[in-house]
């Protein structure tokens, strides 16, 4: 996702009329987050060369609307439609905050955290997926760090919160009838903290990666939620902190509210804009 827009259309044009963070396409060497920034343009010249300095482009062809462009962008957030009655909410850095713990870990054991970190994440998608378990982890871990782990560094070192304003927005969906579901990539261990503090008594049902032995940013993880659910694409919507994965729920005509500050807005913001309309 982009949070800035470049183009060379003139003020005005269909693609762009309206939007926000737009900027000329000459003043795109003065923008500071060359990652960040979107470049539509008419020209594939003028992509390539965009695509050449880092940022992202989108050539503009007969089938492209403007939709195609704000989807992409870090400060949109599909609107709920009227027939949604199914909603998934992710649950790390939106149900519940504070729950980063690698960094802790790195500290507790002495270890050099560019080399834990490297080494955690070739097995954090199996450990979310139940390939593997918290406990193969840690006895592989220690063995290969030369370290004595006597218990569960995850469950130690994982302290969340809960996050009250977007608790209140579940509890309100529920008091209307609709259908709350959590949409989560986590594992065993913080599974059952989460379980323990009454978090997924939240919802109707909770739907886990480790579980269904899938993860998020594949489609087939929101496939399987919304089979079980019975429901229709069309009909649900998806709250995450990830742009990620919004991106591919997106892709998939899953409606997406991206809960995350950026330059143009707070999560607390659009999380307030998206649902007053609902609540």
């Amino acid at each position: 996702m982009y949070d800035t827009l470049l183009t060379d259309f003139a003020a005005g044009h269909p693609l762009i009329d309206g939007l926000a963070s737009v900027l000329p396409y000459e003043e795109r060497h003065r923008t500071p987050h060359v990652g960040r920034t979107l470049l539509v343009s008419s020209s594939q010249e003028r992509c390539d060369e965009a695509v050449a300095q880092g940022m992202g482009a989108m050539h503009v062809t007969g089938d492209l609307t403007q939709a195609k462009i704000v989807a992409q962008m870090s400060w949109y957030d599909d609107p709920i439609a009227e027939e949604t009655s199914l909603f998934l909410f992710d649950l790390g850095g939106v149900v519940v905050k504070n729950i980063t713990m690698l960094g802790s870990i790195a500290r507790r054991f002495g270890l050099d955290r560019t080399q834990f970190f490297t080494d955690y994440f070739h097995y954090e998608f199996p450990l979310m997926e139940g390939f593997v378990s918290s406990e193969q982890y840690w006895k592989r871990v220690a063995e290969h760090f030369a370290i004595s782990v006597d218990d569960d560094p995850f469950a130690t070192a994982f302290k969340p919160i809960i996050n009250e304003e977007m608790v209140n927005v579940i509890k309100g969906l529920r008091a209307q009838g609709k259908r709350v579901v959590c949409a989560s990539n986590t594992f065993d261990s913080h599974w059952k903290i989460l379980e323990e503090m009454g978090v997924l008594d939240l919802f109707d049902v909770p739907y886990a990666s480790h579980l269904l032995g899938i993860t998020k940013p594949k489609h087939r993880f929101f496939s399987l939620i919304l089979e079980a659910e019975a429901a229709a694409v069309q009909k649900a919507y998806f709250i995450d902190d990830s742009e990620e994965n919004v991106s591919a729920a997106r892709a998939m005509g899953l409606s997406s509210l991206l809960y995350k500050d950026v330059e143009a807005v707070t999560a607390s913001a659009r999380l307030a804009s998206a649902f007053s309309a609902v609540l």
